[in-house]
């Protein structure tokens, strides 16, 4: 167990975004509810708005940014619009409650492994979506401080009380939130990021970020040769991973699978946007190369589908065929158009890859994977698991 931080814990932001529609174009009917009025008492409630918007002290950022793009039928995010190539919907709504019912079963009913302690004050969670983790994570660990950061603007507008929600790309040089964080929490983000490895290079907190940096740094050199990095000694980074790659180990599934090509060839459109995804063992490797120390990787088959007679396999069977299908339309849009596939040709990749998602005699799975590593310190903590 870590000893109590009692830092205090500031957020910087240049605005507070109280209403959803200056913050994203909605249609007339998720508008249909905006005329009710909630009336709250402040001194008792529970929850309060937590968005705000993450930008330089001095900038100002024009509401137009935050409109959302439109492409392909599906809705994308507006801030720095176009670097990030899913959609953030009602589709994609769905598929993320999946993926985090999938990882609680997958877990346990854990929402991290990470021994942080059991009175934590500093937690964030990049490219957090919907929220629906940072969300959990603060009604279970009430003495923090929680952050939700994404692109878009689609988290709930009313959280509980020690939750904020930035909109922010935590690939820009600088984050603007704090540091000191407990634990850094990422879920299928090794698919979005350009540089995981220049990411966990700028978390790691006070790391010589030149060769020549001095051993013992005075107030002066510290200007010059380091960073004030974001977690702290002995705090925990931690990724739950989807590894998108289709396996089977029984001969069921043929080597031109539909499914399995059109995940292939999604990820060849990944790549057009300068996104690979990486495998278990190169996660692992740039957690260490980053500094990170008790690295623990735990992978587990998931399998596709109901076709397992266990019955707790075949519950997560369910969700990871419903997480699927879900993530299907969206591939098929910006993914495989990157790869100038005609509208026929993605459309017959779609439903011959949703065709064989429904052959419950291929027996296919996907890796799961949970990782987490610490930040030296002069001792190790133990994990939980």
């Amino acid at each position: 167990m870590y000893d109590d931080d009692d830092t205090t814990f500031s957020l910087v932001s240049t605005a507070s975004v109280t209403d959803a529609t200056s913050v994203t174009t909605r249609t007339e009917l998720e508008h249909a509810d905006d005329d009710i009025d909630f009336e709250i008492d402040d001194a008792t409630s529970d929850f309060e708005s937590g968005w705000e918007v993450s930008s330089g002290p001095s900038t100002s950022v024009p509401p137009s940014v935050y409109e959302d793009e439109i492409a392909y039928g599906r809705r994308y995010h507006g801030f720095r619009r176009g670097i990030y190539p899913m959609p953030n919907d009602e589709v994609e709504r769905h598929r993320e409650e999946t993926v985090h019912a999938l990882f609680l079963q997958l877990m346990g009913g854990h929402l991290f492994y990470a021994n942080i302690g059991d009175y934590p004050q500093k937690i964030i969670d990049i490219g957090t979506g919907i929220g629906i983790w940072p969300i959990d994570v603060a009604d279970q660990h009430p003495s923090a401080s929680v952050i939700g950061t994404d692109l878009s603007p689609i988290q709930p507008p009313w959280v509980p009380i020690n939750v904020r929600m930035f909109i922010e790309d935590s690939e820009e040089p600088e984050w603007l939130h704090g540091s000191d964080f407990d634990l850094v929490h990422f879920r299928q983000m090794t698919h979005v990021f350009r540089n995981l490895q220049g990411l966990l290079t700028k978390i790691y907190p006070f790391v010589p970020v030149v060769a020549d940096a001095p051993p013992f740094p005075t107030l002066e050199t510290v200007a010059n040769y380091w960073e004030d990095r974001h977690v702290k000694n002995g705090g925990w980074v931690e990724f739950h991973e989807l590894i998108f790659e289709i396996r089977c180990d029984d001969g069921s599934m043929k080597e031109d699978d539909p499914l399995r090509v059109f995940i292939e060839s999604m990820k060849d459109g990944l790549r057009v946007y300068g996104i690979n995804i990486l495998t278990i063992n190169e996660l692992e490797q740039i957690l260490g190369e980053a500094g990170f120390t008790n690295v623990h990787c735990i992978t587990k088959k998931v399998p596709i589908s109901t076709w397992p007679r266990d019955k707790t396999l075949r519950a997560l069977g369910v969700f990871m065929k419903t997480t699927i299908n879900d993530s299907l339309g969206a591939m098929a849009a910006k993914p495989l158009a990157a790869l100038n596939l005609s509208p026929a040709q993605r459309v017959a990749m779609l439903e011959a890859a949703r065709e064989s998602l429904e052959d419950t005699s291929i027996h296919r799975y996907i890796n799961c994977c949970v990782c987490y590593a610490q930040k030296r310190e002069g001792h190790y903590a133990e994990s939980l698991y």
